[in-house]
């Protein structure tokens, strides 16, 4: 094989890596809004019908983080994928932030109302994914490749 054969391989399979990174932040992010689409009454409220001030608060950050961890894949991955490796720190902050409030959310009606209403999960499998594989997911995949100097983005920085 000549050299400039490989050197074309190895664009390629650079270029394939790139979409490949950037495919896994599209599923993730599309995943997740798909289950919000399928059920938005468990992700949006109306704020007007909130009368509770800490109630609405913590529904307003809960908001925030469903859009963060939701939206945050798609971007991110395309970061890494451009060979922008200081996307990876905000993995952590996207991946926690929504099962954080949730546990605040649960938290909160178990105090205000004696009652966590945690059998959602029992009755809706699915939410599985969006609390606790998704936000796993990704923090599996910031502890891999969170370290300096890793080979993948070592590649990917490289022009």
């Amino acid at each position: 094989m000549k050299i400039t054969d490989q050197l074309a391989d190895n664009e390629i399979s650079l270029k394939m890596l790139r979409y490949k990174i950037a495919s896994f932040g599209v599923f993730i992010s599309a995943v997740f809004l798909l289950i919000v689409a399928t059920f938005p009454s468990f992700f949006i409220f109306d704020p007007a019908l909130i009368d509770n001030s800490v109630r609405l608060v913590i529904l307003l950050l809960s908001t925030i983080a469903w859009l963060s961890i939701a939206l945050g894949p798609v971007i991110v991955f395309s970061l890494l994928a451009s060979g922008k490796k200081p996307a990876i720190h905000a993995l952590p902050f996207i991946a926690l932030s929504w099962p954080i409030m949730i546990l605040v959310n649960h938290l909160e009606l178990w105090i205000s109302t004696g009652n966590a209403y945690m059998s959602y999960l029992v009755e809706f499998p699915v939410f599985a994914i969006t609390d606790i594989l998704t936000p796993a997911i990704l923090i599996v995949f910031w502890l891999e490749y969170r370290i300096e100097n890793h080979h993948l983005f070592n590649r990917l920085a490289a022009k």
